[in-house]
């Protein structure tokens, strides 16, 4: 008669679960899951920027020649954010489900670098804003590229959609960094004093967006007209004179906490993120160390 080897059989089986926890207890599935779920939810989200950006721009049938018609171009930067997002949260789902040691260092390396960019632009704006001699020295002008969004208006829909809805936002009238920030759109052929006559009737004048709000009454869409060659203090209460940089500049001056904590509360997460990725790295190599 065969000798009964249930006994046996249980506990190797016993045995090995044993061992195989022990083998996997380096690894911590906090930070596995955590990192897993997390980057999934981005994954998803990525993917729907892309699509819609996607679809807007086939949709539109645009072609992008210059730089500054891409950066002033929502679904532009729909598309860019998107694809970022997607790359990082791959990375990072793949990385922490399978514990891919070279997805995991892609994924932390991409998000130090972007938070590193994302750091360099606060300072930028810091120094623009705060230290005008030393942006000065460092050549820092943001409204030359603003002034070819100036300079397009009239050609690209979608720059004008965004010109306007940032004057009207901010209660501003061109880019510079000053209060008349208004005589910029002098530099748009159709508004200029200097320019051949436009059949419309817009020399010396800014678009409708740059008009003060009266609230209850409907958008006067021709109380820029004549604004160029005017005094400043003949346009109180007609225009908004200020450029939108200055406009910023009061905004950030005015709420710097709120901006302050949201700021902190972009870029902590990231970091969290990026230390959770290194520990987990580094658990999965000391545990490759152990076979």
């Amino acid at each position: 008669m065969a000798p009964n080897n249930a006994p046996y059989r249980r506990e190797s089986r016993a045995r090995r679960f044993v061992n195989r926890l022990r083998d996997r207890s380096e690894i911590s599935p906090f930070y596995k899951y955590v990192l897993f779920f997390t980057n999934f939810i981005f994954l998803l989200a990525g993917i729907a920027m892309t699509v819609v950006g996607t679809y807007v721009l086939v949709l539109k049938e645009k072609t992008v020649t210059y730089f500054v018609e891409f950066l002033f171009d929502p679904s532009c930067l729909m598309c860019l954010a998107g694809s970022v997002t997607v790359l990082a949260a791959f990375l990072g789902c793949g990385g922490a489900l399978r514990e891919n040691m070279t997805f995991l260092r892609i994924y932390y390396w991409l998000l130090s670098i972007l938070l590193l960019f994302q750091i360099i632009i606060i300072i930028f704006a810091f120094i623009f804003y705060f230290m005008e001699d030393v942006a000065q020295k460092l050549n820092i002008y943001p409204e030359k590229l603003l002034r070819d969004a100036i300079i397009k208006y009239r050609e690209d829909v979608d720059m004008r959609n965004f010109i306007d809805d940032m004057q009207e936002f901010l209660d501003c009238c061109g880019v510079s960094n000053d209060e008349e920030g208004f005589r910029d759109w002098n530099e748009n052929k159709y508004f200029n004093c200097t320019g051949i006559k436009n059949p419309i009737g817009e020399q010396c004048s800014v678009p409708y967006s740059c008009c003060v709000k009266q609230a209850g009454s409907n958008i006067n869409y021709q109380c820029g007209y004549n604004t160029l060659n005017a005094e400043l203090t003949q346009l109180a209460g007609r225009i908004n004179t200020m450029g939108c940089l200055y406009a910023i500049k009061l905004q950030i001056t005015d709420n710097v906490w709120i901006i302050g904590g949201i700021v902190i509360g972009i870029l902590i997460p990231q970091a969290v993120f990026i230390c959770m990725a290194k520990t987990l790295y580094d658990q999965v190599e000391m545990q490759k160390s152990k076979w």
